[in-house]
């Protein structure tokens, strides 16, 4: 792929990620029906979380712990240039003791924390969770090793067992950068539903329930967000946010405002679902397709742009690791 569409690709997974997690910070939690209580119709652009909510001393545009999880695990990639998952847990340490407060951080990534900051390796600090958080630090992983999805699988895998080691978020690990390594390298012509079906393939020998439950999100896309969100489930739970984020990419798979809101107003897990679909979006169809107004009220713009175009650079010099 030519180097400056690598770079769109990169930058869009980065940033559209970020922007899905902001838009759904001051809905996490909320049901439908809350959101539409307390925002009128929805969320269509960033806002404050209501008074009393847990975010609501964050101003709008503001992203939470899913993109600065994130945003550590890019940054290791880019300072070593593999998967080193040694350096990748004194990274998310020093998030958890230098970021205060803490943005909703999951219980299961400050127990694995605590874990690592009594001493335990990282291959020991991990907790039995199926909750999402560990893929949020998957993007990353599936852009610098799309050319080998072997060392991807791996380091996925490596990466996850830091913080949840319960074989369903594992899974659901290497299934979110599977995917975004299949996009990233996929061309105009790609129908977006092979890549996900792929995925479940891929995946299949690790959990064949998710693996089914990915490929059933390809079978629903007919139905409205409402119908579809509700059969699937949008709670923080990996059996239902990775079904959910497809879905919603599956709907609107080059338009990110769509498919971000789509998932954000559909509350409970809203920023890690808007996450999840904001990336994969943003890896299938680049930067182009992510409006201005979200890039000029996003957090740390200048900061997202530059770890996507990091990325790419070590992938358009090969300078990864390989299997």
């Amino acid at each position: 792929m030519e180097p400056n569409e690598v770079k769109r690709r990169c930058v869009g997974t980065i940033v559209g990620f970020a922007v899905g997690d902001a838009l759904g910070m001051p809905v996490e939690f909320l049901s439908r029906e809350q959101i539409q209580r307390y925002y009128g119709k929805g969320i269509s652009g960033y806002a404050q979380a209501p008074a009393g909510h847990a975010s609501d001393f964050l101003p709008r545009g503001s992203y939470t712990d899913n993109t600065q999880t994130l945003l550590t695990t890019a940054e290791c990639l880019i300072e070593c240039r593999k998967m080193d998952p040694a350096r990748q847990a004194d990274a998310l340490l020093s998030w958890y003791q230098n970021t205060v407060p803490h943005r909703t951080p999951s219980s299961a990534n400050i127990r694995a924390c605590k874990h690592l900051s009594t001493g335990k390796p990282w291959n020991k600090s991990g907790v039995f969770s199926s909750d999402c958080q560990a893929t949020s630090r998957m993007p990353p992983i599936g852009l610098m090793f799309s050319g080998h999805p072997q060392t991807l699988a791996r380091a996925a895998m490596d990466n996850c067992i830091i913080t949840h080691n319960e074989p369903h978020a594992r899974a659901a690990c290497v299934a979110v950068a599977y995917l975004i390594s299949r996009l990233v390298q996929s061309d105009e012509r790609a129908w977006p539903a092979d890549q996900v079906l792929e995925t479940a393939d891929y995946i299949n020998h690790l959990n064949e329930d998710l693996a089914g439950l990915i490929r059933w999100s390809t079978q629903i896309v007919h139905l409205s967000p409402k119908e579809a969100l509700f059969e699937i489930g949008t709670s923080c739970d990996v059996m239902e946010t990775i079904p959910a984020a497809i879905y919603c990419f599956l709907k609107h798979p080059r338009n990110l405002t769509s498919a971000v809101l789509a998932a954000v107003n559909a509350g409970d897990a809203a920023d890690s679902i808007g996450s999840l679909a904001g990336s994969f979006v943003g890896a299938l169809a680049g930067s182009d397709v992510i409006d201005r107004h979200w890039l000029e009220g996003i957090e740390n713009i200048d900061v997202l742009v530059g770890v996507g175009e990091n990325l790419a650079n070590l992938v358009n010099h090969h300078d990864t690791e390989p299997a």
